[in-house]
């Protein structure tokens, strides 16, 4: 299936009663009775676009494909996280000063007390499934840096005795140990990072830039591509994730990425200008903005679609809506599921 829809926590809460407090993330009962209670829900609701089970089974599952949200990383790194029972999960900043930042260093996970949780959780699911779904959001470099330094990175990055190259440093290191353990527990582990990975190309490691709709291509090329590349070395079916509006703005530099394979692209991105940029392998999965699910006519929403479609219209594009709360309609939903399954047959 070529597209799909994820739901805010708080349309879970107050739709189907999901509690997001710390219990979800952190053991195994709890979360996978209510991925069964989400899993049957959205059938219930939208059963006849393709989604959710009549009767789901339990699932040995890590986080959760049914959200957008990533904590981990930045925990794993010190900062504090606030749950909550209808909200995703909220990283605190660290703020690091100076000598904090330049003392920082890439975590030994075999004895990393937050890690050493989640690997509990995994031998847990191990011996009762015999196998696990990684959904775990591993974040992006730039991202986890941002939750370290806050926006003095983004001065750090004019300044040549600053920390910020050996912040980032730690911020790669930590990702790739952590996209290796979670690789090596489940086939698919980009799962958490976007959900539509497991229809399209299950085994692609997806990097989260999110945050570099905050930085210019000059900027990117200096401070970031380097870890792409890296990263795409390490895993050869590799994918960029680009949610915010802009993605032309960088994408020049993100066709430098070699095994460069899935480009998932911001809501008002131009989608043509990113297509053009791109080479022809890479698939795109054009995000469509929840805000303007909820605002838009039948008609608009159809005509919006259909352009995405006109664009690349071949197997290399499907679409996500990400985000949906409360303010979008049942009805609306099950349109933009209608449109996508009419313009994107599989």
């Amino acid at each position: 299936m070529r597209y799909n829809i994820v739901f805010h926590p708080s349309w879970w809460n107050q739709n189907v009663g999901i509690d997001f407090s710390e219990r979800f993330w952190n053991d195994p009962k709890t979360r996978i009775e209510a991925d069964q209670n989400m899993r049957r829900a959205l059938y219930e609701r939208f059963g006849a676009y393709g989604l959710g089970e009549a009767n789901p089974k339990p699932r040995p599952l890590l986080g959760s494909d049914m959200l957008a949200c990533g904590f981990l990383s930045s925990q794993i790194l010190g900062c504090a996280v606030e749950f909550c029972s209808n909200d995703a999960p909220q990283v605190r900043c660290l703020h690091m000063d100076e000598d904090a930042a330049f003392a920082l260093r890439t975590p030994d996970f075999d004895e990393n007390p937050v890690w050493q949780g989640v690997q509990r959780q995994i031998d847990a699911l191990k011996g009762e499934f015999g196998y696990v779904e990684s959904y775990l959001d591993f974040n992006g470099v730039q991202n986890l840096a941002l939750d370290l330094l806050g926006q003095d990175l983004f001065l750090d990055y004019y300044d040549e005795d600053s920390p910020a190259e050996h912040v980032l440093d730690v911020c790669y290191e930590t990702t790739l140990q952590l996209c290796r353990r979670l690789s090596a527990c489940s086939p698919c582990f980009s799962g958490g990072v976007s959900n539509i990975v497991k229809s399209i190309l299950p085994e692609v490691c997806l990097h989260s830039n999110c945050s570099v709709e905050m930085i210019s291509q000059q900027t990117y090329e200096q401070w970031l591509l380097r870890y792409d590349q890296r990263l795409s070395e390490e895993f050869p079916v590799y994918g960029i994730h680009h949610c915010g509006q802009s993605m032309e703005h960088v994408v020049d530099a993100y066709a430098k990425v070699r095994n460069l394979r899935l480009a998932e692209v911001g809501a008002f991105s131009d989608l043509a200008r990113v297509a053009a940029a791109l080479p022809p392998n890479v698939r795109i999965n054009a995000r469509y903005s929840p805000v303007r699910l909820a605002q838009v006519s039948s008609a608009e929403l159809h005509a919006d679609l259909e352009k995405m479609v006109q664009i690349l219209p071949e197997p290399r594009l499907s679409i996500s809506c990400v985000g949906i709360d409360a303010s979008v309609s049942d009805e609306r939903v099950g349109e933009f599921c209608a449109y996508c399954r009419e313009l994107l047959p599989d």
